[in-house]
């Protein structure tokens, strides 16, 4: 349907109106992240309009743009690419009620280092996996899609615009030029068109991979503000919080100040980072809201968030990764588990089988299993809220 001016009126009508009710609430009425929308996560929050109407194609896919202004650094700074290009947002409406904000991947960048996608990109591209409505199994086959490209080099969390250098992944400019690493108004835009298309769903599944997996960790909060009864399932797909052990300033410093991002971590929560990674910011989450459940799902030696990224040995970011994950769901047993097989591999969720090329790198599918468990199946059951969503780790690294 046509986006009028009047449903985007209503729709941030919808947000301020429900916030701090029921679920994910504590008992005086407050949300259990009023913390975190007081330090300004929510400060784009119907700030951002798409230009025009949404361009519908046959499959039912809306694409809706954001306008590049001719002053990129004019007030307010709204949605942009890494390079200062234009941000769109996609979705498909399904024959349920239900429905899937899925956050892409494609890299990060930070003040000496770059390496992500630098444009956006589009859900008609988008061919195999869980967002494939055609595939055989796909517990959400028929769920209603928002579809967030990831084009800023910053989770979905940066609110900044500086000199990086070029990316690896972008096929730009040989040298640095100017970055626009607004991820945050990028996501804020996005879940404005959510609400505005999709205003009463049932359950969200709240999903991503690799840089977006990591983006669902931040974007939770903010998709509470905007749906605050709403039962959220999160499925983070290869980029759990795992970072680097005992390296509170690369978190803290680097990423969170270097993106202008410390206001999504709370500032009661001093231990959120202080061990080198972001999973006890998980565990507040959960402490905070109990009207969501979180599966995580990584390999055990995952070479692109070891290797590549964080530079750490493999053997140092799996014991990582079974540490930090294994106190959680420790904590919180009947509402974070864990898929954990043993690999280098890296994202499961968009591949269907494990045949075919990965461009050079090791890519899992949702033919991966653990203790004879596909990922299909366990994601299956998280969907299903059935006996097989158990926390499965590979029996070899127990």
């Amino acid at each position: 349907m046509r986006v009028s001016s009047l449903a985007w009126v209503w729709g941030v009508l919808v947000v301020l109106a429900g916030c701090g009710s029921d679920s994910g609430s504590t008992t005086d009425g407050s949300s259990g992240f009023d913390e975190l929308y007081d330090q300004g996560l929510t400060r784009y929050v119907g700030e951002f309009s798409p230009v025009g109407d949404a361009q519908t194609e046959e499959d039912g896919i809306k694409t809706f743009q954001f306008a590049v202004p001719d002053d990129l650094s004019a007030e307010p700074r709204g949605p942009l690419c890494l390079r200062g290009t234009e941000y769109t947002v996609d979705t498909r409406e399904g024959s349920s009620d239900e429905l899937v904000i899925f956050l892409q991947g494609g890299g990060a960048c930070w003040e000496d280092f770059c390496s992500a996608f630098e444009e956006t990109n589009y859900l008609r591209d988008v061919t195999s996996g869980i967002l494939n409505p055609a595939l055989a199994g796909n517990p959400v086959a028929d769920w209603d899609v928002v579809y967030l490209p990831y084009c800023d080099g910053a989770l979905f969390a940066g609110d900044v615009d500086r000199m990086l250098p070029s990316s690896a992944l972008g096929g730009g400019a040989s040298g640095p030029s100017m970055g626009y690493q607004r991820g945050l108004q990028n996501l804020t835009a996005a879940l404005d068109v959510a609400i505005s298309e999709f205003p009463n769903p049932s359950r969200i599944l709240l999903t991503g991979v690799s840089g977006g997996a990591f983006g669902t960790i931040t974007a939770l909060p903010l998709v509470r503000y905007h749906y605050p009864e709403t039962e959220i399932l999160v499925f983070n797909d290869s980029g759990v919080g795992v970072a680097k052990e005992g390296d509170a300033e690369f978190i803290n410093e680097t990423l969170l100040a270097g993106w202008n991002a410390s206001s999504l971590i709370p500032a009661s929560c001093t231990d959120c980072t202080s061990n080198g990674h972001i999973t006890r910011f998980i565990e507040w989450e959960l402490d905070a809201d109990p009207n969501f459940t979180m599966s995580a799902l990584s390999f055990s030696a995952d070479s692109v968030i070891s290797t590549f990224f964080l530079m750490i040995p493999p053997a140092t970011f799996t014991a990582s990764l079974l540490a930090e994950t294994g106190r959680t769901t420790t904590a919180f047993p009947d509402r974070y588990k864990r898929f954990i097989p043993v690999g280098a591999a890296h994202t499961t969720l968009l591949r269907e089988t494990a045949e075919g090329g990965g461009g050079g790198l090791e890519i899992g599918s949702l033919e991966t299993e653990v203790g004879g468990v596909t990922v299909l199946d366990w994601f299956t059951a998280m969907i299903d809220g059935s006996d097989g969503w158990v926390d499965r780790v590979d029996e070899s690294l127990e």
